[in-house]
């Protein structure tokens, strides 16, 4: 029995045992190297590659794509290989993708083991009297909100103005936070999605001198960032405007959104890694967490890094029960004809005038 306990525990501490012999195996990217995730990555190779008591910093792959899709199927076919990936450093919208049905997505995100976070929420911004009066707003009227496309980073703000009862109706193509704020200047749209980082308390200091408010936060009302200045969370918001808390497989539904829009960066292992390696990378990455550079670029992106248990019950929130992914997959393909067909046909005068005013 000894002998069996003492090859048992032999195998499990394989990797930190080996590690002085062999090299790394490469870490994807699921961006490009100045991406969110390549400025992580390149932070986290070598000081991970030390806690684990490798010889050199761990082999960076980086892909293209704006959202993490092409490098999260390239660590998933790589699995195959006699050496896979190490892991994977992908964007929350890698996820996203996932949960919204994208038929680009070969992977399976719920299959992965979270070891790191980096984490950043967004906020809703539009007209003074949208956060004066929500249930009178433009007297039933869509409302325009500016996105990159229907499915993209701002899904979360569509289910929250949906879940409220404002029919929203998105307009694609814009891709920038820069691209967002001059349609809103300029009327095309009435509510944007904006980052909660660095730039945000100027962007919004300057909007407010031209009438338009932060009317919630894609955030769950445990947020570290309420603390920090972040405006209402959506769930409070919703409770004010409907007198009682959300429960709808949508509002599950914006949870998961609105937790994967968030991550800007996450560190993922694959699902058959031994508990033993889980728990060296986690207690790794804590470590890492805890150093000055990657304290220094956390605080310079306005980000927050979850690590440990935090981390873990993060992930958790963006894999919601079967029912709450067919619910947001039946509601997309409900509303993008719609969407479509509504932005393909002029404004009446009477609208055009109401939406200008």
């Amino acid at each position: 029995m000894a002998g069996l306990l003492s090859g048992f525990y032999s195998f499990a501490r394989l990797p930190t045992a080996r590690a002085a012999a062999e090299p790394p195996t490469p870490l994807i990217v699921a961006g490009v190297a100045d991406s969110q995730c390549g400025q992580w990555a390149s932070l986290l190779a070598p000081i991970l590659a030390d806690e684990l008591q490798y010889a050199s910093p761990f082999p960076l792959t980086t892909t293209t794509g704006w959202d993490g899709v092409t490098g999260a199927n390239l660590f998933e076919t790589q699995q195959e290989q006699a050496l896979p990936p190490a892991g994977v450093i992908a964007p929350g919208t890698a996820i996203l993708a996932a949960l919204a049905g994208d038929s680009r997505v070969h992977y399976d995100y719920q299959r992965w083991v979270p070891t790191f976070l980096s984490h950043q929420s967004t906020v809703v911004v539009g007209k003074a009297a949208l956060h004066r009066s929500v249930a009178s707003i433009l007297k039933g009227q869509p409302l325009r909100v500016g996105v990159s496309r229907y499915t993209g980073p701002e899904l979360p703000t569509l289910l929250a103005l949906d879940l409220l009862g404002l029919r929203p109706l998105p307009l694609p193509g814009f891709g920038t936070a820069e691209a967002a704020l001059q349609a809103l200047r300029a009327g095309t749209v009435d509510v944007i999605q904006l980052p909660f980082d660095v730039d945000f308390s100027g962007r919004m200091a300057a909007l407010q001198e031209e009438g338009f408010l932060p009317l919630f936060s894609n955030a769950l009302p445990n947020s570290p960032f309420l603390r920090q200045g972040l405006p209402l969370d959506f769930t409070t918001v919703f409770a004010q405007e409907r007198h009682r808390a959300p429960n709808a497989l949508l509002y599950q539904a914006w949870a998961a959104t609105a937790t994967a829009t968030a991550i800007k960066a996450g560190l993922m292992l694959p699902i058959l890694s031994l508990p033993a390696t889980v728990a060296q990378w986690r207690h790794a990455c804590q470590k890492a967490a805890a150093t000055h550079d990657l304290r220094v670029h956390a605080r310079e992106e306005n980000q927050i890094m979850l690590t440990g248990t935090v981390c873990a019950s993060t992930y958790a929130t963006m894999m919601p029960d079967l029912s709450v992914m067919l619910a947001l997959r039946r509601w997309l393909a409900f509303n993008m004809p719609r969407w479509r067909d509504t932005a393909a046909r002029p404004l009446s005068p009477a609208a055009a005038q109401q939406h200008a005013d």
